[in-house]
């Protein structure tokens, strides 16, 4: 547990409504036994990053921060449950003192419920900053990184797009999109369906690579293929290109 404040919300609190609290185990049960009547409760970094969620009961339903949970929250709840000690009182900080408070990337993994393994959000959580490219959407400007990589049945180029607008890398999307054929060196159908064709532009303006006016359908979506430009796979992801070439060699051969 990195955070000095935590806040919680529940399926009982208004729209919109949280509790703010110092991150200590006493505030987490506290917090919990006031919503024990909701069917479902949330703790969460100031700035919305899940620590905790719990069903009714205060029964705890998930927490990636396992040393947390059973070093800290697990004993406690314990003695409260026998008797042995009084659920504490929950220390509610008000948000307008928190006003230059920073949440730091928080040392569980935060994005277990976005389908992340530990050891992917380990990697994301000491990666050094890349070279990104700005990216555009929903009214705001984002930095964008890309992770270059394979995909495992055919050695095909797969591209990963990351967000970094919280200062440090969240899976923003998939740049391309895997079918069935093998691809040529350099070459991927790119995820127009998710992305919209506005992507291709992005390509484009970001000299990652050029249209080679080939497409392929899958269900009711066609996928263009794009020729991606090598030099600049190699300056955003200089381990991932190689990382790709070794295999799509193997896969080729």
């Amino acid at each position: 547990m990195n955070q000095q404040y935590l806040k919680g919300i529940s399926s009982i609190m208004g729209s919109g409504e949280s509790v703010i609290f110092p991150a200590t185990e006493g505030n987490i049960i506290s917090f919990l036994k006031m919503n024990q009547m909701a069917e479902r409760s949330e703790i969460r970094t100031l700035d919305g990053k899940k620590f905790l969620t719990a069903l009714k009961d205060a029964v705890i339903d998930i927490c990636p921060d396992k040393a947390f949970l059973e070093d800290k929250i697990r004993p406690l709840l314990g003695r409260v449950k026998k008797g042995m000690e009084k659920v504490p009182k929950l220390q509610v900080i008000e948000e307008n003192v928190l006003d230059k408070y920073e949440p730091p990337m928080p040392d569980w993994n935060c994005l277990y419920w976005e389908g992340v393994s530990d050891e992917e959000y380990e990697e994301l959580r000491i990666m050094k900053k890349p070279v990104m490219l700005e990216y555009e959407a929903f009214g705001r400007k984002y930095p964008i990184q890309l992770k270059v990589t394979s995909y495992l049945n055919n050695g095909n180029l797969a591209i990963q797009m990351y967000d970094w607008i919280e200062g440090y890398p969240e899976p923003w999307a998939m740049l391309t999109v895997n079918l069935w054929d093998m691809c040529e060196k350099d070459c991927a159908y790119v995820d127009t369906n998710n992305n919209g064709k506005k992507i291709l532009d992005w390509i484009k303006t970001n000299n990652l690579g050029r249209v080679t006016g080939r497409e392929r359908c899958s269900g009711y979506c066609k996928y263009p293929e794009v020729h991606f430009n090598e030099e600049r796979l190699r300056e955003l992801d200089p381990d991932g290109y190689e990382k790709y070439e070794e295999q799509f060699r193997q896969a080729a051969a």
